[in-house]
């Protein structure tokens, strides 16, 4: 159990990584002086989505584990 609950912290960290990595390049890119790409803007969003959907069944999964403990 213990082993499976550090990989799940260690996947968990890594998403909150690569959200934090999206959510600074669509800071950027909103507060640029540039005109918006909206291509762009779609696909750093659209990647955003996928890493806090990870994120959010990684801590589904944490938390049914503590339960079972």
């Amino acid at each position: 159990m213990e082993e499976q609950e550090e990989y799940l912290l260690t996947q968990l960290e890594a998403q909150g990584k690569k959200i934090a990595k999206y959510r600074k390049q669509l800071t950027e890119l909103t507060y640029s002086s540039q005109p918006i790409n909206c291509s762009l803007m779609l696909k750093i969003c659209n990647r955003l989505n996928r890493h806090i959907a990870a994120f959010d069944r990684i801590n589904q999964q944490l938390l049914e584990l503590d339960a079972v403990c």
